[in-house]
């Protein structure tokens, strides 16, 4: 194909396709469906539909504000007073960019500042792991082949022994080597290490798939350490054409990536490909160091990037060498909606031990507004009006990015999962791990929840003795107990007793399933926290030299979020609303305080939800609950509710119609059981103090929430379809 039938195509391509999923933002889907009534292809001699095309690498400006800063930037930077009308100045972090106050901008929004300052953040603490870990398995490999050849040189004839005694050589092998590689790893600097790897074929490349005006993108590449490649990949030209502008204004010019020739350097010199054979994490065929900035379907990128970088070029099939690229060490998704249409691309393009950073901001679908939408789009149901939707949007979210894995032999592990203002951010990272994902179903779950009042329980979707007893560390608690390694189906509600709900009597509705494994590695969580604190100390830098590397302006909250997640029970999903349990027996809402003290007093583990003021995460029986609720009733007795006469019969208020299902005082049910459990409310030591945070921050100024979809400065599609999260349902008939 010549370059003008390739520009040809590129150009009627652009003219006749539509986004789906909100095509009027540069943060969109950028999925592209034909339109019903489109031109033909022109005929061409080898269709380009079935060859890998590079995105378009923006090599030029198409804004009159653009040329004006090219024309005048004579050092790598932009006088500072030279801000145009019409333009605002923005500051964040490390970066300034000029950024255009008209509608039709691309997106910015100044509330995700929480967001870009914990992705740095974490971003910047697993480059760090991942140092640390291609560091190990190196020196592993090292010290094994220097214990193998020492095993060879002293002739130990494995068929004199027995099996038992072969056994407990190789492991005592294991274990030194392990304790070989832990006492090296104490003279090794891994901060300094992950440095100094952006220079090396080491360093990490980082794919921002829907980039916009590049502000984050910009971010991670000055503040993020041992990163060598950035993409910044949009569908709208205008938001590559700000993300150039962007580069520019921060003398970063010279970071641009160096286009080199040819679909893919895969023809490398076979003597330096072997001269080096014997590294277990070689990388080939990488993508230039720099910033990469391109107009492209990010859909199309993921797929086409699926190549792990340690395969040898020998390996590749024709496909792979002529048209894929290697895979993501961090994939960043940080769409105007839901991330779901791009989980499927990214979960096959991120390396083995990658980072996911995944933001959705369709809560009205995950926190059950439109539980419909949700179903379609995560595969899970909510329930609707719960006290819990916060939690649950994050459970929903993950089980449905731990089945797409799961598809292709890989598992998830959340590093950290959060609610913040009207969106979920999560973090996840992502392991080839096939004999992992047979034990997917134990970390699923489903939900019911009664329909009279707050009690629930999520019961698994599957058991195995052996696994569960391994994963929990009990396996030894009763040797000659012969643990089953059969997967059996979950058992609901009925198997525990209460076919009903136990406290009123109603019957259960089914939400999930979700995810029940962890929603965070605490051991990352303190980490963070402790670095923010000793950054504190030292002008907002980290004096160990790590993350972070720069001041985060939102620092405290940071602070206070993760120390709100490093106090929540790890093992119990979902919470319950201390507002509402109370509100149902129309009591006062219970201190905070006494609640957990009783609950505590009574044998039994609480804490708190970092979304939500009013939760209460405990490992206590619906029952137990309901009885600190009794108590509490006991000593305070809740004043009496005014209801109308229909109510009393069972209606609802307001209602015209005759009763039809009359239903017995929900209040009464509860308070008149008998309390079964000693109830305590003298407050112990480790309710009464706990460690200085700034919790559930409030908003930093007013009308802080969603901003309007961008309609994109250089889209054909603009104006032409309305973004589908304004509504968040489906589409309504006008």
């Amino acid at each position: 194909m010549t370059g003008l039938q390739r520009g040809y195509w590129q150009l009627t391509t652009s003219l006749n396709y539509r986004l789906v999923a909100s095509s009027s933002t540069a943060r969109a889907a950028s999925v592209l469906l034909p339109k019903r009534s489109s031109i033909s292809a022109p005929s061409l001699s080898a269709p380009p539909v079935f060859r890998y095309q590079q995105p378009t690498a923006i090599s030029r400006s198409f804004t009159n504000h653009t040329t004006a800063i090219m024309s005048s930037n004579t050092n790598n930077a932009v006088a500072p007073d030279s801000l145009p009308d019409g333009y605002e100045k923005i500051t964040e972090g490390t970066i300034t960019m000029h950024y255009p106050q008209s509608e039709n901008s691309v997106f910015y929004n100044p509330v995700q500042v929480q967001n870009r300052d914990l992705s740095v953040l974490m971003i910047g603490m697993y480059a760090e792991r991942r140092a640390e870990r291609m560091w190990v398995a190196r020196k592993r490999k090292e010290v094994r082949k220097r214990i193998m050849s020492q095993e060879q040189q002293r002739n130990v004839d494995s068929s004199k022994e027995s099996k038992p005694e072969r056994k407990a050589r190789l492991a005592q092998l294991e274990k030194d080597l392990d304790a070989e590689v832990e006492a090296a790893k104490a003279s090794v600097d891994f901060t300094k290490l992950a440095q100094e790897s952006s220079h090396t074929n080491d360093g990490m490349a980082i794919f921002e798939a829907l980039a916009a005006s590049g502000l984050r993108s910009l971010r991670y590449w000055k503040e993020v350490p041992g990163l060598r490649t950035m993409v910044v990949n949009d569908l709208d030209p205008g938001a590559i054409d700000l993300a150039k502008e962007n580069v520019i204004r921060n003398g970063l010019e010279d970071a641009l990536a160096k286009e080199e020739g040819g679909e893919h350097n895969n023809n490398q010199d076979d003597a330096a490909m072997e001269e080096d054979n014997t590294d277990p994490l070689k990388r080939f065929n990488l993508r230039p160091p720099g910033i990469k900035l391109q107009v492209g379907d990010a859909t199309h990128e993921m797929y086409m990037s699926r190549i792990p970088p340690t395969l040898h070029p020998s390996q590749y099939n024709t496909t792979q060498s002529k048209y894929q690229m290697t895979q993501y060490d961090v994939i960043d998704l940080d769409p105007y909606g839901s991330a779901a249409p791009f989980l499927d691309g990214a979960l096959q393009s991120i390396v083995s031990g990658g980072l996911m950073c995944i933001t959705c901001t369709d809560m009205a679908a995950l926190g059950g507004s439109h539980p419909e939408t949700c179903y379609g789009r995560y595969g899970a149901f909510p329930v609707q009006r719960s006290g819990y939707l916060q939690e649950l949007a994050l459970r929903i979210l993950l089980y449905h990015v731990s089945i797409i894995a799961g598809r292709y032999g890989r598992t998830i592990r959340p590093v950290l999962s959060v609610g913040m203002a009207f969106y979920c951010r999560v973090f996840v990272e992502v392991w080839d791990d096939k004999a992992g994902v047979n034990n997917l179903s134990l970390s699923h779950g489903h939900l019911f929840q009664s329909i009279k009042c707050s009690s629930f329980h999520v019961t698994p979707v599957a058991t195995n003795e052996s696994v569960s007893a391994k994963q929990n560390d009990t396996a030894n608690e009763n040797p000659n107990k012969k643990l089953s390694n059969v997967y059996r189906n979950g058992r609901g509600p009925c198997d525990l007793g209460e076919a009903v709900c136990g406290e009123t009597g109603g019957s259960y509705k089914l939400g999930g399933p979700l995810w029940t494994g962890p929603l965070h590695d605490l051991d990352v969580v303190n980490d963070a926290i402790a670095r923010l604190e000793n950054a504190e100390e030292n002008n907002g830098v980290n004096p160990n030299g790590g993350a972070p590397m720069h001041p985060l302006k939102m620092s405290k909250t940071l602070h206070g979020l993760l120390v709100s997640v490093s106090e929540e029970l790890p093992d119990v999903p979902l919470y319950h609303s201390l507002p509402a349990i109370c509100s149902t027996v129309n009591s006062t809402t219970i201190p905070r305080k006494t609640f957990d003290a009783a609950l505590i007093n009574a044998g039994y583990r609480v804490s708190a939800y970092h979304k939500d003021p009013g939760a209460v995460k405990t490992d206590a029986p619906n029952h137990v609950v309901w009885d600190v609720v009794r108590g509490w009733c006991k000593e305070n007795p809740p004043k009496q509710r005014k209801v109308n006469k229909r109510h009393r019969k069972g209606e609802e208020q307001g209602s015209n119609a005759p009763p039809k299902h009359p239903h017995s005082d929900v209040a009464s049910l509860i308070l008149n059981k008998e309390i079964k459990t000693k109830i305590d409310f003298a407050i112990p030591e480790s309710v009464a103090s706990r460690k200085k945070a700034v919790r559930y921050a409030l908003n930093p100024e007013a009308n802080w929430g969603p901003k309007k979809a961008a309609s994109g400065l250089g889209n054909p599609n603009k104006g032409k379809r309305k973004a589908e999260d304004e509504t968040d349902g489906p589409a309504q008939k006008k």
